[in-house]
């Protein structure tokens, strides 16, 4: 019988070699059946007003989980991006004073500022003082968390009003007409998605890019090459740090506030995204443009379970089985490609 199976195996393994599929394909499968589905249960799918408010609705996620990928990729994990993203929008909303407008400046400056610090201190504390990414992260989250309830006890503050122009540039005021010209063909949360894809396409051609993979792949066999691991660790934390910040910009132009506990359900999603995306927990695979499918996939989930239907006290199971689904997908190819992979070397 166990020789059966492994000529199955071998056989549907081999299949899939010669028409190409790789678990990114598998990905972007699992994203186009969703997106079907998605669009066979909303009637108004694909009506502009109704895009604008799902490209709103998936843009934070999907900065989230670009960010993480990244820490990801590098062999590490971040349990404090959901904290960081809630002390990020405090800071914001603490520096603005609604009636004097260059203070949207200094608010986008000195929290840019912050999220560098806070992945700095998670990459000292994961590269140079090798403290486990989990245990680190889930300390440093507690510590984003307290600073957001000092600045924040409860949800509020400021906001100038051109700071709408990160979510909805028709309603900002003060903004020039070019910006709002762009902002009426790209929606600012869709412009924020590509800034990201942006930063990482240039990161991505640079060394930095290529090493996050290498110590992901292997910390002790990238050290023997001669590649400052630690470093390049900072740098994976310091660069999700920046995406979280891009997700803070548009979280305070919806909500014009800030809130000390917003981000808290946002970390584990992201997390679950890169996975659903297919990039793998182990590091030094998968791609960070994945992590965009990924965030995709759970956004749709949501949604088919909203418009199917699904009671309230039923809809966290059903997403969840949904969830596990998709990774059993990613993680039954691998299985499947590595013993064809295997059978073909001996």
């Amino acid at each position: 019988m166990s020789k059966i199976t492994n000529v199955s195996i071998d056989s549907i393994g081999s299949s899939m070699k010669k028409i190409g599929l790789k678990q990114e394909v598998s990905s972007i499968m699992i994203l186009l059946v969703m997106f079907t589905i998605t669009a066979i249960l909303q009637d108004n799918f694909f009506e502009p007003n109704s895009v604008v408010r799902n490209i709103n609705a998936f843009a934070p996620l999907i900065l989230l989980a670009m960010g993480q990928a990244v820490v990801i990729i590098s062999g590490g994990l971040d349990l404090s991006a959901g904290a960081a993203l809630s002390l990020l929008t405090c800071v914001l909303t603490y520096v603005m004073k609604q009636d004097d407008p260059i203070t949207g400046v200094y608010a986008i400056v000195i929290a840019f500022a912050v999220a560098v610090l806070i992945g700095v201190i998670n990459g000292i504390g994961i590269g140079y003082l090798r403290i486990p990414p989990v245990i680190l992260t889930f300390a440093t989250s507690y510590i984003w968390l307290g600073a957001a309830l000092f600045i924040r006890p409860t949800p509020g503050g400021e906001t100038v009003k051109w700071f709408k122009v990160f979510y909805d540039t028709k309603s900002a005021e003060g903004v020039p007409a070019f910006v709002k010209a762009i902002g009426s063909v790209f929606q600012p949360a869709l412009v924020l998605v590509l800034v990201g894809c942006l930063i990482w396409y240039v990161i991505s051609k640079t060394k930095i890019g290529r090493y996050i993979y290498a110590v992901g792949s292997s910390n002790d066999s990238a050290y023997a090459t001669g590649i400052n691991t630690a470093k390049v660790q900072m740098m994976a934390c310091i660069i999700n740090s920046v995406f979280i910040f891009l997700a803070a910009l548009f979280f305070v132009g919806q909500n014009q506030s800030g809130d000390a506990r917003m981000g808290d359900p946002m970390t584990l999603k992201a997390i679950a995204a890169v996975v659903v995306g297919g990039i793998a927990l182990t590091g030094g695979r998968g791609s960070v443009y994945l992590a965009i499918v990924g965030a995709l996939i759970l956004s749709f989930v949501n949604k088919i379970i909203f418009f199917a239907d699904i009671p309230n006290a039923y809809q966290t199971l059903v997403s969840g089985l949904i969830i596990i689904v998709a990774i059993a997908g990613s993680v039954a190819y691998s299985y499947i490609n590595k013993k064809a992979v295997g059978k073909e070397s001996k």
